[in-house]
């Protein structure tokens, strides 16, 4: 059976994921907001993408982001997961 509230707000997750990949994406080519605002297709307000924009800097800013994480196997073969600074290896 299908429901169609399901479907109505799987589809508003999508497109609202979607929006915010393509603020991301345009601002890290160089778009500036008023050229994101102009371009994006979506109806969504100047505030709105401001806003996309600073969580977006300050995730690309935490600590957290300058870190990875890498498998290792040992000499047993047991994979494990350590994580290592992003300019290290």
């Amino acid at each position: 059976m299908e429901n169609k509230y399901f479907q109505e707000a799987l589809s508003a997750m999508v497109e609202k994921a979607a929006y915010v990949d393509a603020v991301r994406h345009l601002y890290d080519i160089g778009y500036s907001v008023t050229e994101i605002h102009e371009n994006i297709g979506y109806p969504v307000s100047v505030e709105k993408i401001e806003k996309v924009i600073q969580d977006y800097e300050a995730e690309k800013n935490s600590p957290d982001s300058q870190y990875k994480f890498v498998q290792r196997t040992d000499e047993l073969g047991r994979r494990s997961f350590i994580r290592v600074k992003k300019d290290e290896e």
